[in-house]
């Protein structure tokens, strides 16, 4: 291979292995970001940009087109539509494409220490933690990219835990509360 063809090749990204730039970068001393770079990077991942990275699986979830995934995600923190199901437990109902038949869509937030009652499902649950951190009551954990499928008939909560909030993209056909208390038992 001549020169030139090197410096021609050198140009295109696919041209560069990963390994090799990983290998050259660990080599290199690790500073703390400057407090301007380092504020312009929160203001970056906090922005309405910041689910864009779970675009492309959150089209294969619901079945949706790229504009309409997208406008679910960028209206996440739109206070609009959102609707209150308990204190600390709001939900955001939209409808799916048609792969996810007579299934429900729809984003969950939980507060932090709040949790989206015990359920059983009726059919086929799947979601994708969105942010934060969730614990069901067997003690498994959640985080952000995790996808989480839970078959016909289970049962379980699911709790925020840590100090943020928890946000999560559900695909459920149906489900059953069976975590709340009911106060019309009493004997009175």
């Amino acid at each position: 291979m001549s020169t030139d063809e090197l410096s021609s090749n050198a140009s295109e990204p696919e041209a560069i292995d990963a390994h090799v730039l990983e290998l050259l970068a660990s080599g290199l001393p690790r500073r703390a970001p400057t407090e301007r770079m380092r504020e312009s990077l929160l203001r970056l991942a906090g922005g309405r940009e910041r689910f864009l990275p779970f675009l492309d699986r959150m089209m294969v979830l619901f079945d949706l087109p790229e504009a309409q995934a997208q406008g679910h995600l960028r209206g996440i923190d739109d206070d609009e539509v959102w609707d209150d199901m308990l204190p600390g437990v709001r939900f955001h109902d939209f409808d799916g494409g048609p792969a996810i038949g007579e299934a429900h869509g729809g984003l969950v937030r939980l507060e932090p220490g709040q949790a989206f009652p015990r359920h059983t499902h009726v059919g086929e649950e799947r979601l994708l933690v969105l942010q934060g951190e969730l614990r069901d009551d067997e003690g498994r954990r959640y985080l952000a990219g995790d996808l989480v499928v839970s078959p016909d008939g289970s049962t379980h909560e699911l709790r925020a835990v840590g100090d943020r909030e928890a946000i999560y993209a559900a695909v459920v056909t149906a489900l059953e509360i069976v975590g709340l208390d009911d106060d019309d038992d009493d004997d009175d």
